[in-house]
């Protein structure tokens, strides 16, 4: 009986520690990309991302990663213009597009050849509105999408040319 105590004792200590020892990501395994560390909720909870379903937009296929953002160091979730100020110091080439959908603002950053996406989400509010981030994807297309497609990614009416 005491073998079984120590044993299950054990193997809690082991599960709680390993819980404890969640992987803290700086990079997104997709496109290899910096993340903002408002992706981690408390250090011990890793940020690991949800994988989006494979798709298609217009001609191009797509493969994305999804984070949930917080503010690390408060209570409050962060606003989206400290997002979008963090992703446009970091993502050096990048051009920037914004828009507005389902009450909702959207920032898209992409690359050159518009074959890597990240776009901010934010929280519901009036157009213009500074409100808090709600998220981040980080979306890789195949072959590369156009700005006007891009550009409607935003706005939530897709435009293929």
């Amino acid at each position: 009986m005491k073998n079984n105590l120590l044993a299950a004792a054990i193997l809690t200590f082991c599960i709680a520690h390993a819980a404890g020892q969640a992987k803290v990501l700086t990079n997104d395994p997709l496109t290899g990309l910096a993340l903002i560390p408002a992706t981690v909720v408390v250090e011990s909870a890793g940020n690991e991302p949800v994988k989006m379903p494979d798709g298609q937009v217009c001609r191009s296929k797509m493969q994305g990663n999804f984070y949930d953002l917080y503010s690390y160091f408060s209570k409050h979730n962060v606003k989206v213009s400290d997002v979008v100020a963090w992703y446009a110091s970091h993502l050096s080439g990048f051009s920037k597009v914004s828009g507005y959908d389902s009450s909702r603002s959207q920032t898209a950053f992409y690359n050159s050849d518009r074959t890597i996406l990240i776009i901010v989400t934010g929280n519901p509010g009036t157009k213009g509105a500074d409100t808090e981030a709600y998220s981040v994807a980080y979306e890789r297309y195949q072959p590369g999408l156009s700005e006007k497609t891009i550009e409607s990614l935003t706005q939530g009416k897709i435009v293929c040319p």
